[in-house]
């Protein structure tokens, strides 16, 4: 359900893997709307759940040991259940930017793990952009001016709308979802699925 779930279980497959053989993986942050048509004010994630699913799916958010905080819980998350569901074009903007400005691809991920803290579990709505040059300047290399007039111009806005269309009519309907070498699916996998995957990719390599 979160990135930053996948991104954890990846990085913990790599290493399990490595035991044996050497294995080099990578993470790409690609664009994806759960919920693209989200205000700028942004909505109360209670009432967007029951508009969304349903009375049922408010009493399992609720409920301890649920599949999300239990997930979270493994790897040392604790899920904001304040947090505002929010418009996510701007912070999307800001990674196809990186990106395309050939930041390195750790500078990448640490703006994203920021991203995930900051929206996860503390709340913050970084629908808006002084919340977003606030981390942007929290990491070195990271040009805040650049990226404030990018964010301005809305250059990167029609390339997030293609790809996300383009996930989307690819079968792509939620997140976590993966892509590794010719598999892809979807959901927050336990870490011996991938190990499984990626033992298939270099026995057939």
């Amino acid at each position: 359900m979160s990135s930053l779930v996948k991104k954890t279980i990846t990085a913990t497959i790599v290493s399990d893997v490595s035991t044996s053989r050497p294995v080099a993986l990578s993470i790409d942050w690609e664009p994806f709307f759960l919920n693209r048509d989200t205000g700028p004010d942004g909505e109360d994630l209670v009432e967007h759940l029951k508009k969304k699913y349903g009375d049922a799916a408010i009493a399992r958010f609720g409920k301890p040991g649920n599949p999300l905080d239990v997930a979270g819980s493994k790897v040392g998350i604790t899920f904001n259940q304040n947090r505002r569901v929010i418009n996510t074009s701007k912070p999307h903007q800001i990674m196809e930017h990186l990106k395309a400005s050939s930041v390195p691809a750790e500078k990448q991920d640490i703006f994203m793990d920021l991203l995930f803290q900051k929206y996860f579990e503390e709340g913050v709505d970084l629908s808006k952009t002084p919340a977003l040059l606030g981390l942007v300047e929290s990491v070195d290399g990271l040009n805040r001016s650049e990226i404030e007039a990018m964010l301005e111009s809305n250059e990167h806005s029609e390339s997030v709308m293609a790809k996300d269309e383009k996930y989307k009519r690819g079968g792509v309907s939620g997140v976590p979802f993966f892509f590794i070498g010719g598999y892809k699916f979807s959901g927050a996998q336990p870490p011996e699925v991938f190990e499984e995957i990626i033992n298939e990719m270099l026995d057939e390599s």
